[in-house]
């Protein structure tokens, strides 16, 4: 019986139980992934090794004071820990280091690769002229022009894809940054024009990208509509070929418009400065003031002395027109308020002073409870926590209290070295409609 073909179906696959959640870590993850992979490139980290110790370091980093404080830390770091080996890291349990799956150095490498895209020159140039120059060369036959297509373009093409990722980017930061810099009313007009003159540079630069990219797509997009053959498969490569041209294009004429849109304010900014008339009076009057202004010394200060045709500048203030007395507390003392008087509630103290004692009964009964487990622990070398737990259960009939004595025993058993937790998902204890998972605790 012929088997049926299984399909792999990536939307049904990320829907999966945490999938989504692995694949993808959140920020707090991310960044301890991220810093463990700058420390292997820094050489930080003897063969790209590293310890659960300083996994567990780069997560308290992460936290604030009060998640600092919590008591399951560590726990939950684990918990974190663990997620990430199911594609970011391995673990070795003969060295007891950890070290990065390929998944993991893939992930860093095309995040990292995009951000610095956005302060890299791009290549496009280079990659268009080589991809161009060996069209040229396979033009000679269709087993060249073939090879072009499917062996040439396809080792540039992520790259040129990424690039054409960078310059698009790239001009909409820049072209962002001289908009906020045309409109930034805290500056001094001479800063203002440095600022802006600054943009415009940088704008220059990548614009000259923009238009290399431009001629060089242009030509190669040409030289494939001009090849002629009689081979279909050679036909639907070149087909697919123009079309990711034409694609190029279309988003450098979207980039191109971009730049166009900021010319009308560039000139509203300039128009005035580029006025003949208005410079040269402001050129006029700068040289006059250079030619016949003094500076002069008055005691242990020096002015400059404007000519007399330059009025200086007199600020005038007004008067007030209401008289301000300030108040004498001591003459005038503040009226004390009528001080508001409580009835005191002796049923709500009743039930708080239960509350507290309740609480550290409580604490008492868990704390005895701990160390009646880890005597049982140092004279069997092994104790099952499940049973504990609804012993614990039965014994003091509050939930609270188990639960309690359950996670703190297991806390305990996961920070010192010689004890060892395992939880054994497979088998079940049940009891009274309470269901955990076999958890035991041994020590050596």
């Amino acid at each position: 019986m012929k088997k049926d073909k299984i399909t792999f179906n990536f939307k049904e696959e990320v829907l999966k139980s945490n999938t989504y959640r692995e694949l993808f870590p959140e920020e707090r993850e991310g960044l301890v992934i991220i810093h463990l992979y700058e420390g292997i490139t820094n050489g930080l980290y003897e063969d790209g090794r590293f310890s659960g110790e300083e996994i567990h370091r780069l997560f308290e980093s992460t936290m604030t004071a009060n998640e600092k404080n919590t008591h399951y830390i560590r726990s939950y770091n684990k918990e974190r820990i663990l997620r990430l080996q199911k594609y970011f890291l391995n673990y070795d349990e003969e060295t007891r280091t950890y070290s990065f799956q390929e998944y993991g150095l893939n992930f860093c490498k095309s995040a990292k690769a995009t951000l610095e895209g956005s302060f890299k020159p791009t290549k496009i140039n280079i990659i268009c002229t080589e991809l161009k120059l060996q069209l040229n060369k396979a033009l000679q036959s269709e087993e060249h022009i073939r090879e072009w297509l499917e062996v040439h373009f396809e080792h540039y093409y992520p790259t040129l894809k990424q690039h054409i990722d960078f310059l698009d980017r790239q001009i909409d930061e820049a072209v962002g940054k001289l908009r906020k810099d045309t409109l930034a009313q805290n500056l001094k007009p001479l800063e203002l024009l440095r600022q802006v003159s600054d943009d415009l540079i940088q704008i220059q630069h990548k614009n000259k990208e923009l238009r290399s990219a431009f001629t060089e797509t242009n030509s190669i997009s040409i030289i494939l509509t001009q090849i002629d053959s009689d081979n279909q498969e050679v036909l639907k490569l070149l087909e697919s070929k123009i079309h990711f041209f034409d694609n190029i294009q279309s988003r450098l004429r979207g980039t191109d418009r971009r730049l166009n849109r900021i010319q009308p304010k560039i000139k509203q900014l300039f128009s005035a400065f580029r006025n003949s008339k208005y410079s040269a009076q402001t050129d006029r009057f700068i040289r006059f003031l250079l030619t016949y202004s003094e500076l002069k010394q008055e005691g242990t200060e020096k002015r400059i002395a404007f000519p007399e045709q330059v009025n200086e500048l007199v600020t005038r203030y007004k008067r007030p027109k209401y008289i301000h007395f300030d108040r004498d507390r001591e003459l005038f003392p503040t009226r004390s308020k009528k001080r508001k008087q409580y009835t005191r509630d002796r049923t709500a103290e009743s039930n708080s002073i239960a509350v507290l004692n309740k609480a550290f009964n409580d604490y008492q009964t868990i704390k005895n409870w701990i160390n009646l487990a880890f005597a049982e622990l140092k004279k069997n070398k092994n104790i099952n926590m499940s049973e504990i737990f609804f012993t614990v259960l039965e014994e003091t009939s509050d939930f609270t209290i188990a639960t309690k004595v359950f996670f703190e025993v297991i806390e305990i058993g996961h920070l010192k070295d010689n004890y060892k937790v395992t939880i054994d998902k497979n088998v079940l204890v049940k009891k009274e409609g309470t269901i955990l998972w076999n958890t035991t605790l041994t020590t050596d």
